[in-house]
């Protein structure tokens, strides 16, 4: 039995998406959580992913009666003086939320995490265990999001080998504290597919390749969303594709989801970062798909001045890429581990 998604339709999806698809793949459809289960959706890279892993854990929470959702966000290590150490490398947000400042890139802090509603392990909105979905603080300490600190980044003397070692070692442990039967693992952009730009010195050593190591390790079920390829600016459109047609390949590419029932929870809470941020890039391509061809043609956010209307231009952190913009309005859904 699978639990439906309000955005789940019965129909293969005929479209390949200019190119990102190898073949017609079916709508994704959550795997069901039983009354009683715990789940996790996880921020593979940090930022703006935990964006991502709320939208979905509420859908996922909706269509999943009696089970508890967590949402949690992969972090580098970082000043937590106000937050809560559940383990070695485990913490969660104090309770009360903080709505972001306009302009705040939250970079290199808990800001962004700070500022979503609490969810599961505590009471929101006055509702016992359940995600939030407005801005109003809980009533007493609340669970997520949780923060999976990522400890090691490869910048130092130790090896791929040794890194992955110490990063699979604190995430499983996290997990198991968390005590949970299946995960969910998103990411914006999909540099934990093709290694993207963000490493020090070797892909591999990247935080989302570090985590999708550490969740195949888990040996939980875990299945990985790819929200809007290429938005994060860090792959180049044929090492996408590439990536895309092994993991087919292979035998894990197991559907799409279309982003716009998602559009409004997804970016609910990203208006006051920058409009190149993922979730906005993907609310522009959204929004785009819905307008009429000639308003679509005209070019906007940040696909204005692209060299090509089917192509959105962005520019994120001295990386400038041309993505088709269809790209940024599905998402992929990988299976990671069955047990």
């Amino acid at each position: 039995a699978v639990a439906r998604c309000s955005f789940v339709l019965p129909a293969p999806i005929m479209c390949l998406y200019d190119g990102l698809l190898p073949r017609a793949l079916s709508i994704f459809e959550l795997p069901s959580l039983r009354s009683g289960q715990r789940g996790i959706v996880i921020g593979m890279g940090g930022g703006c992913d935990v964006l991502g892993a709320l939208a979905f854990a509420q859908a996922w929470e909706a269509r999943s009666p009696g089970a508890t959702v967590l949402f949690a966000n992969c972090v580098s290590p970082r000043p937590m003086p106000s937050h809560e150490q559940l383990a070695p490398h485990l913490w969660r947000c104090p309770p009360n939320v903080v709505p972001l400042a306009a302009g705040d890139g939250c970079y290199g802090s808990t800001r962004l995490e700070q500022s979503l509603p609490r969810g599961a392990e505590g009471v929101a909105s006055g509702s016992p265990g359940r995600l939030a979905s407005c801005h109003r603080p809980p009533c007493r300490p609340a669970g997520s999001p949780f923060l999976l600190v990522v400890p090691e980044d490869g910048k130092g003397p130790s090896s791929v080998e040794e890194v992955t070692r110490a990063n699979t070692g604190a995430i499983t442990s996290s997990l198991a504290r968390l005590r949970v039967d299946a995960i969910l693992a998103v990411d914006l952009g999909g540099d934990s597919l093709t290694g993207g730009v963000d490493f020090a010195s070797d892909p591999e050593c990247g935080r989302d390749r570090q985590v999708l190591h550490a969740l195949r390790a888990s040996r939980i079920p875990c299945t990985h969303l790819v929200l809007g390829p290429g938005c994060d600016g860090e792959s180049a459109v044929g090492a996408m594709r590439a990536a895309v047609r092994h993991v087919d390949e292979s035998g894990a590419l197991l559907g799409v989801v279309p982003l716009a029932p998602l559009l409004e929870p997804l970016c609910r809470h990203s208006a006051p970062l920058a409009p190149n941020r993922t979730p906005n890039i993907i609310k522009s391509a959204l929004e785009r798909a819905a307008a009429p061809p000639e308003a679509a043609d005209e070019g906007d956010g940040e696909g204005s001045g692209a060299a090509r209307p089917d192509l959105c231009t962005i520019n994120r952190h001295g990386n400038t890429a041309h993505v088709p913009w269809s790209w940024l309005t599905v998402a992929l859904a990988i299976k990671l581990s069955d047990a």
